[in-house]
């Protein structure tokens, strides 16, 4: 199978940490042409002097419709092509469903759903002039399973998937791929800035998940070669494959067992 990075024009958000760093790294080593993007400015100083190759940062909030599309618009200008968006950029929320209050379900939304709508709004369209490009999205097991206490985030990495396999459905006719991520537990420092409610701790709920964590560099390894062979949907690890198989095949049963 032919190596579709080096060379290749990607843009990456939620790319100051965790998976979306590792993406960076992963991408920059192969010789892709990446440009960073992250609200978290010192992160992605951090990122830039830590990484090889041909990345570039940019400071974006997602939840921007605007100033995503004018990201997008500007690479494309500069390297002629946008040929991967990577919208990676997520927020974590735990606590019951009663004390999750307006302005947590306001930020969780503006993040996980919104700025995934945006960015693949703008990439769409970029990419439909151009005939090719592939849009990846962020979801997680979250995005398939019924999550207790976790209700604003599981309800927005549900619209996720509905947005990313509908659109790839959509799409497929047109020159532009779609996939969708599914990571397990990935050791991020996404839980530990979880917006919590009420004495919900989600850092400490992950930690009794009977599950090892996997890194964030494993993680970019699973969705990269998910990426390069087209995958609609890139599940891992493989316990999390099991997991999310046996929850649409037995719902009920699964919620129980996931949420006991």
């Amino acid at each position: 199978m032919r190596d579709p990075y080096p060379g290749a024009v990607v843009v990456v958000t939620g790319a100051a940490s965790g998976i979306g760093a590792a993406l960076v790294t992963a991408l920059g080593s192969r010789g892709a042409d990446v440009v960073a993007a992250d609200v978290n400015a010192d992160g992605l100083d951090a990122l830039a002097g830590s990484v090889v190759g041909r990345v570039t940062t940019a400071v974006l909030d997602v939840s921007d419709d605007g100033a995503v599309g004018w990201l997008l618009e500007g690479v494309a200008a500069k390297h002629g092509r946008l040929d991967f968006v990577f919208n990676n950029a997520g927020i974590v929320a735990g606590g019951d469903f009663d004390l999750t209050y307006e302005d947590v379900w306001r930020r969780v939304v503006d993040v996980n759903l919104w700025g995934v709508v945006n960015g693949t709004r703008a990439a769409y369209a970029l990419m439909l002039r151009q005939g090719s490009g592939h849009i990846v999205n962020t979801s997680s097991s979250a995005g398939v399973m019924p999550v207790a206490q976790s209700v604003a985030y599981a309800t927005t990495k549900h619209a996720v998937m509905g947005l990313s396999t509908s659109l790839r459905a959509e799409a497929r006719h047109k020159g532009v791929r779609v996939s969708v991520v599914l990571p397990g537990v990935v050791d991020t420092g996404i839980f530990d800035a979880a917006a919590n409610t009420g004495d919900y701790d989600y850092a400490r709920a992950i930690d009794r998940v009977p599950f090892a964590k996997i890194s964030p560099a494993k993680a970019a390894a699973y969705i990269l070669d998910g990426v390069a062979k087209n995958k609609q949907q890139i599940v891992f690890p493989f316990y999390n494959k099991v997991l999310c198989s046996l929850t649409r095949l037995m719902p009920s049963v699964m919620s129980r067992v996931i949420n006991p």
